[in-house]
């Protein structure tokens, strides 16, 4: 019996991800649909969506890819691509990237049910919002940092710097700007009183999410598909206690295979649940007493370099639980 195909929506920049998992879904039995936007946007590949007498219909590469024809989907990475002239063009890049984005955002859940997603576009938007995180995970049972966004520098130093001993980190929603013709990314920043009180007058703290730094004995990531949890403890020197993502290509920063504290994996899952997700990528901290920090839940995070440095089986998770979505649409 002929399987209808799974549709993998993303872009060839993130090939390295859902590569793997295509093939793994193709030795099952289940012919894959990679739809590129990278490729629709150049011309290369052609997309085709109407509405004719009332009635829709979506081709890509002369396939349809109604969900009546699929057997399941997975949003990846829709909005990542490059442009030919990004080098020369980077403010156009990024205005690209944003502008496929809300395009995507109309498209796929005008026709597309929740169900046939391993998580859907309307639940990833969702789920992509830093401080409903924060709500939620307290609500599962996570300990959560407290958190300002402010407009108001001595209102982050009265509710974070009570004494003006302790430090603060700062972090942007999504903090990747263009200048010129360079891409600048703002990692977490660390922050003490006196470097608030040089700067405040000059700058303002808006738009930034600010946090208590939290002392760390190591960090993890946790990268969960379904039911299925995948824990790798992180390492750092003393110099990549800020964040681990800016030295992660050099020796201050080391991941491990490691056992979870006990409860955490099971709130993760129960995190997934909460938000109708089906992947997420968790970011803890845990304190030098053992005790773990809720910091965020990337819920399309990456996750190939701990599948290539520790073998952890993510792609083959994925590529599971995408058939387990084949089979209980019947």
């Amino acid at each position: 019996m002929t399987k209808n195909p799974i549709l993998i929506a993303a872009a060839t920049f993130d090939e390295h991800a859902y590569g793997p998992v295509s093939r793994l879904l193709e030795a099952r039995g289940y012919p894959v649909i990679v739809y590129k936007t990278d490729r629709v946007l150049g011309g290369q590949d052609r997309l085709v969506i109407g509405v004719k007498g009332g009635v829709l219909s979506a081709d890509y590469e002369g396939v349809s890819i109604l969900p009546e024809h699929l057997s399941a989907a997975w949003y990846r990475k829709i909005a990542s691509f490059g442009l030919p002239d990004a080098g020369k063009q980077l403010a156009k890049q990024l205005y690209m990237n944003n502008e496929v984005r809300a395009l995507h955002d109309t498209i796929w859940p005008q026709f597309y049910p929740e169900g046939v997603w391993l998580s859907s576009p309307a639940k990833l938007a969702k789920a992509d919002r830093k401080l409903g995180q924060l709500l939620i995970a307290h609500e599962i049972g996570f300990e959560v940092p407290d958190t300002v966004v402010s407009s108001d520098w001595d209102a982050i130093a009265e509710a974070l710097l009570p004494d003006g001993r302790a430090r603060i980190i700062v972090k942007m929603m999504r903090g990747v700007i263009s200048e010129g013709n360079t891409v600048k990314a703002l990692p977490t920043t660390i922050l003490d009183k006196m470097r608030v009180d040089e700067i405040k007058d000059a700058t303002s703290p808006f738009p930034g999410l600010y946090q208590p730094y939290v002392e760390k004995a190591r960090e993890w990531r946790v990268t969960v598909v379904g039911s299925e949890v995948f824990p790798a403890a992180i390492y750092t020197d003393a110099k990549a206690k800020d964040d681990w993502r800016k030295h992660q290509n050099g020796t201050g920063v080391q991941f491990r295979k490691g056992d979870l504290p006990e409860g955490i994996a099971e709130l993760c899952i129960q995190y997934l649940e909460a938000m109708g997700l089906g992947f997420g990528a968790f970011d803890f901290i845990e304190r030098p007493d053992g005790s773990i920090v809720f910091l965020e839940c990337n819920a399309n995070g990456q996750y190939g370099w701990l599948e290539e440095d520790l073998g952890l089986p993510i792609s083959g998770a994925i590529a599971a639980e995408l058939v387990r979505i084949a089979q209980q649409r019947g």
